[in-house]
């Protein structure tokens, strides 16, 4: 028999990222439970989903030994956010209505910027 699922999809990494980033030091798979505000994950479910967002590149493994392991984030430079906007668009079960829902939060300085790096493409708007 299967647990209910307590998270969706993808939510347990984003809240993993969203916790490493808020450390200003290495922190380890122990450390990482006592921080969850919600219910908190297993063990090994957390090192499963940090070996897998350490394989994408967003997460840094440092092994101080083969029994201390602590975890960060690469500090971002923009790929990282943009890596999550798209992975959250892949998840989408709309991918339009999600980029509209996007576009439309954003502000009239963000709106000029995309602007100036699409090329004029002729079409209508």
């Amino acid at each position: 028999m299967t647990g209910a699922r307590t998270r969706e999809w993808g939510e347990l990494e984003r809240e993993l990222l969203r916790l490493l980033r808020g450390q200003e030091e290495l922190v380890s798979a122990r450390q990482l439970q006592e921080l969850f505000s919600g219910p908190v994950p297993a063990y090994t479910t957390l090192m499963t989903a940090l070996t897998r967002l350490e394989r994408k590149g967003q997460v840094l493994r440092i092994e101080q030994s083969p029994r201390k392991v602590r975890f960060s984030v690469p500090r971002p430079d923009g790929k990282d956010a943009g890596a999550s906007m798209i992975s959250t668009l892949d998840q989408a079960e709309d991918r339009k209505a999600a980029l509209l829902a996007f576009a439309g939060n954003l502000d009239a300085q963000d709106i000029a910027l995309l602007r100036s790096v699409f090329p004029d493409t002729g079409r209508p708007r």
